[in-house]
């Protein structure tokens, strides 16, 4: 399981189809790039993990604006919800985690 799998309950297909897409491919491009630099033996603290660490917070507040607790526990789901885990890990094992412990960093510095 997906943890963007579309709906079935909602009227208009099409604009469901299409935002869906538009998730599923937003979602995408932040987690390959983490992926990318996890793979390149980038700190979690590294500006440019941090960068996108931020592009993943802009992303989460398309659907609610988490405060800094609610953010890092979004996180820290990453790693313990199966589907949220399986979803980062299909790009690189461990990036579940690595994403957790980048959030921490940039929820404490960012968020207040």
């Amino acid at each position: 399981m997906s943890m963007f799998e579309p709906t079935s309950h909602h009227q208009d297909l099409h604009v469901r189809d299409e935002k869906y897409e538009e998730y599923r491919t937003g979602h995408e491009h932040i987690a390959k790039n983490l992926a990318d630099l996890m793979r390149a033996g980038k700190e979690i603290g590294d500006p440019d993990v941090q960068q996108w660490i931020g592009k993943h917070y802009e992303f989460v507040c398309q659907f609610w604006t988490p405060s800094k607790i609610a953010y890092k526990s979004l996180a820290l789901s990453y790693v313990m919800d199966p589907a949220f885990n399986a979803t980062y890990e299909a790009f690189e094992p461990g990036l579940a985690k690595f994403i957790q412990t980048a959030i921490n960093i940039w929820a404490n510095a960012n968020l207040g």
